[in-house]
């Protein structure tokens, strides 16, 4: 990395209250240090500023042996345990803390007995380390060898709950690696901010670093993970800031928190991303129990699930941003998102985006909550989310369909809601079976049948969004990884639906595999050959079907005249880019990935400029390939089925519709809307001549009056035969 890590240590970690005056140190590794080199457990409270040391030993600190970095020499031991005193006349000027140390193997620290921090080899916050324990790993001092000592800061809110007025007690157990290891040492400092010019304690060391204020306009979040490794799960427990002053605003890491300040867990998320060094994590916040706390993240609906993402192989960082906004302007739901510059143990980590997980909540996939009792009649119905995504063994988490169809592939499916863990057989049961019967239509080809085929039995218009959406960005992801469906209980709706769209930073040109870089061709038309995650069967079939793609047409042309215009998504992308400012350059200094290939770039441009271009070049390419695809809203229809006339056209309040069929018989019409959503579907039958004329009543199914607008009648069998334009007035 560029930039220095113990620089960005000492300039990331912050006052987190108030204003800064000046920095003054209390405790010096220099300081009359009470000591015992453990031979046997000290007692339980040695910590607490009640306990009486008078019996231990008393030295210059360090106290610890090897490598000729310390005040006090011992005999080799397995721990020494360390006490000082220092006295505040007042608190009311103090507004931050920085404990500076200097380490060899382990240790925890106290302030006044209780625990402010711990090396990350010396096993998880609160947990007990007896003296003649040992550390995970090995951990090599700094300073003997003329390296700075590292630094935690004490919040400013908590501080009140650590210090007082007059006597307090900082104490730290340091552990070291074995009782036959050639080197202990623990050399510690503890320093204030002071809000005046008043003096209370000492000057700062010479190699000490006065912290420099942060500000972005983007907001901030800071993570500490309390000297834990943050793992790929569980969720470790955590604290987290945020400090979001609102639209325009300057967002300084010394401002109080605004937008959280408490617990969290949080874990390393993701599959192939955690391959990168930039990481993005799951987060959950919670109240001091560690249950979950629901709460109103950055302005979003209220939740505890969150997720940091962290664009690091889209090289623009706005991929995934641009598609969920871009979504949500059609009209369906999709994460809200919102970049920030995140901070983890006062290291700086550059621009991350804010965004919901995929969840069941009012707010986010809005699908009736199924309890485990829930296990018969309508309740058992529903809600459940399935996801489509890779899988490996025999986990009972999911599970593999394949079709009776020789040249397709199976399907993976995963519990997403209810979990594996919480799902009832009976529930696991009905929605495996309301599965395997949608897909039993695909197999059979009952899917195209007009009475009882797939239209109705899909949210139809939600389909149509998020296939142009898939196609649109190119999304070697889609429909395939990383994808959604979902049901709700029969009585609020009996439907599939599909979405939200997620996951989309190899999209828009960023992939060289599967064709991604290409402007041209349907994404569902990929050949993946022997890659066991394809395309689901049935969304490929559906795609065949011409009423399908009819209406795919008719929304495409739709989205074109706003949310798809170019100039629209142009100004998007320079909206997003805009929003992000200078911590751009900011993210690139610790994470230098400009001009450098990541898995899987398609395009490696030497300036954020050139990827910047790229994308823009590669939308417009793409916007007027799919625009050359879809622009004749009519398909030629086959000679023995079409419509003679539809008259009047305008029409208001109604209309007949003529058709001629080859044979007598039951004949049915569809009408969709400009958005390509079906609004009602007439019937009649033919006479023995294949004539037959039907009524529109400009009505829908539920007999409420339409808007006036263009609509379209589409005459379907075995597959489309016709399509007709009609205008309604009103």
């Amino acid at each position: 990395m560029l930039l220095n890590k113990k620089i960005i240590l000492l300039l990331g970690l912050l006052t987190l209250g108030w204003s800064q005056e000046h920095w003054e140190t209390a405790v010096y590794d220099s300081s009359i240090w009470s000591y015992y080199p453990a031979i046997a457990e000290p007692p339980g409270d040695w910590m607490s500023p009640d306990f009486d040391d008078s019996a231990w030993l008393q030295g210059v600190g360090g106290i610890g042996f090897g490598d000729n970095d310390d005040g006090t020499i011992i005999a080799g031991v397995s721990a020494v345990y360390i006490r000082v005193t220092f006295t505040i006349s007042t608190i009311d000027e103090i507004a931050t803390s920085l404990l500076h140390y200097d380490y060899d193997d382990g240790f925890i620290a106290y302030l006044n007995g209780q625990e402010i921090l711990r090396s990350p080899n010396m096993r998880a916050p609160g947990t007990f380390v007896a003296f003649d324990g040992s550390v995970t790993a090995g951990h090599e001092a700094n300073m003997y060898g003329d390296g700075l000592p590292e630094m935690k800061q004490i919040s400013g809110d908590l501080l009140p709950s650590l210090i007082h007025s007059g006597e307090n007690v900082l104490a730290v157990q340091v552990q070291n690696i074995s009782a036959t290891s050639s080197d202990l040492t623990g050399r510690f400092w503890l320093s204030f901010s002071i809000m005046d010019g008043s003096t209370q304690f000492g000057e700062v060391p010479e190699w000490f670093f006065s912290p420099q204020p942060f500000i972005s306009l983007l907001p901030l979040i800071l993570i500490d993970t309390e000297g834990q490794s943050i793992p790929d799960e569980p969720k470790i427990h955590s604290m987290m800031r945020v400090i979001d002053n609102g639209p325009g605003m300057e967002n300084n890491i010394n401002d109080p928190s605004t937008g959280y300040n408490g617990h969290i867990g949080i874990e390393i998320r993701g599959a192939s991303s955690q391959m990168f060094p930039k990481k993005q994590f799951a987060v959950e916040t919670r109240d001091e129990a560690g249950e979950n706390l629901n709460v109103e993240l950055m302005g979003f609906p209220s939740e505890n699930d969150w997720i940091l993402h962290a664009p690091y192989s889209d090289k623009t960082l706005i991929r995934n941003d641009l598609v969920y906004t871009l979504a949500r302007q059609t009209g369906n739901y999709a994460s809200r998102t919102k970049a920030f510059e995140l901070f983890t143990n006062g290291e700086y980590q550059g621009v991350y985006i804010l965004m919901e997980k995929v969840k069941r909540d009012n707010n986010r996939i809005d699908v009736a909550k199924l309890n485990p009792d829930e296990i018969a009649g309508d309740d058992l119905t529903g809600g459940y989310i399935i996801k489509v995504d890779k899988w490996a063994g025999e986990n009972t988490d999911r599970w593999f369909s394949e079709p009776s169809l020789p040249q397709y592939g199976g399907v993976y499916y995963q519990y997403h809601y209810p979990a594996a863990d919480d799902i009832a057989p009976e529930q696991e049961s009905y929605i495996q079976n309301y599965v395997d019967e949608f897909e039993q239509m695909f197999e059979d080809g009952s899917y195209l049948n007009p009475q009882t085929g797939y239209i109705d039995k899909i949210d139809f218009q939600q389909f149509i969004d998020y296939a142009i959406m898939q196609e649109f960005a190119k999304n070697v992801d889609g429909y395939r990884l990383s994808s959604f469906i979902y049901k709700d209980k029969d009585s609020n709706d009996p439907r599939l639906h599909t979405g939200p769209v997620w996951d989309f930073n190899l999209a828009f040109g960023n992939a060289n595999y599967y064709d991604g870089s290409n402007t041209a061709g349907w994404y569902m038309d990929t050949d993946f050959g022997t890659d066991p995650w394809r395309i689901p069967f049935w969304w490929d079939l559906i795609w065949g079907d011409e009423t399908f793609r009819f209406a795919f047409n008719a929304r495409w042309q739709d989205l074109r005249g706003g949310v798809l215009s170019n100039d629209h998504v142009m100004d998007m992308v320079d909206s997003l880019v805009g929003n992000l400012g200078p911590a751009i350059d900011r993210n690139f200094e610790v994470w230098p990935v400009i001009g450098e290939y990541v898995w899987p770039n398609a395009y490696i441009g030497e300036t954020y400029a050139h990827e910047l271009n790229y994308l823009r070049d590669w939308v417009t390419s793409r916007l007027i390939w799919m625009d050359s695809q879809t622009q004749e809203l009519g398909i030629e229809a086959p000679e023995h089925h079409h419509v003679l006339s539809a008259y009047p056209n305008p029409f208001n309040p109604s209309q007949n519709i003529q058709m001629y069929i080859s044979q007598p018989g039951l004949a049915q019409m569809r009408i969709l809307d400009i958005r390509g959503r079906l609004v009602r579907v007439i019937s009649g039958v033919a006479d023995e001549n294949g004539l037959l004329t039907l009524q529109w009543d400009g009505k829908s199914t539920s007999s409420k009056e339409l808007p006036g607008g263009v609509y379209f009648l589409v005459h379907q069998d075995a597959y489309l035969s016709s399509v007709y334009k009609v205008t309604l007035l009103r």
